[in-house]
């Protein structure tokens, strides 16, 4: 996906019409733009949207959206892509007390895993995100991303779960703390709103959060989102 994207380039990420997309987009009010004399979106605009979007679709829309961009990117829709991102790739960091420390733990143990190098640039593109919109979610939960991931230098796609000691105000608009934070990065977009569907259905569950929230360690909560997933696969 280009940093452009038409309405039929939205309606397959959602897995819609394009009537039902126009009608989407129009109530989002996103602004078009001009791109090789058609009128399109802006890649980060239509994610950053999404983001908040695919919390409030119905079940059956997220798992269009799911499979649309799995096939998309020729992703098989039964792997447990979830589970297999987030193998050793699960954060329980002791000294996080503000936001502010919470982006910086996060750029570098991104950096750490190799998938980026970057520190600086990385933390950079994550305090423009927060700064535009928060990522954080009612639900408690943050998915964290770059604001314009083609400005980093990207080895491979990454996907991490960071818990801190304790639930911090993070930009939740009803003033929820947040407790649980995801780092999304990847260059293809349609794999983000893949895994971005995917990690919606998984969180609409109270009790597969609460889980990840009381574990007492990594292997407890990678077996638990490993549970979470196999439940979603095997509905499809």
């Amino acid at each position: 996906m280009e940093n452009f994207l038409s309405l039929a380039d939205t309606a397959r990420c959602l897995g819609m019409s394009l009537k039902e997309a126009s009608r989407e987009i129009g109530r989002a009010g996103l602004k078009t733009v001009l791109c090789q004399g058609r009128k399109c979106y802006l890649r980060g605009d239509i994610i950053d949207w999404l983001t908040r979007e695919f919390g409030s679709l119905a079940t059956d829309r997220l798992v269009a959206a799911e499979q649309s961009n799995a096939e998309m990117v020729g992703i098989d829709p039964s792997v447990l892509l979830v589970t297999e991102m987030l193998f050793g790739k699960i954060i329980l960091p002791c000294r996080v007390g503000t936001a502010a420390s919470m982006l910086r733990t996060i750029a570098s143990e991104a950096c750490r895993t190799g998938a980026l190098y970057d520190e600086k640039a990385l933390l950079e593109q994550l305090i423009l995100r927060e700064k535009t919109n928060s990522t954080a979610l009612r639900c408690g939960v943050a998915l964290t991303h770059p604001l314009d991931v083609s400005k980093l230098y990207v080895e491979h796609s990454l996907l991490m779960l960071f818990r801190p000691p304790h639930p911090l105000p993070f930009g939740e608009e009803s003033g929820r703390l947040t407790a649980l934070y995801l780092l999304l990065v990847f260059p293809i977009a349609n794999e983000h709103l893949h895994i971005l569907a995917r990690l919606n259905r998984m969180l609409r569950s109270k009790d597969f959060i609460e889980d990840l929230l009381l574990a007492q360690d990594h292997e407890e909560m990678f077996e638990t989102i490993e549970k979470r997933e196999t439940e979603l696969r095997d509905k499809l």
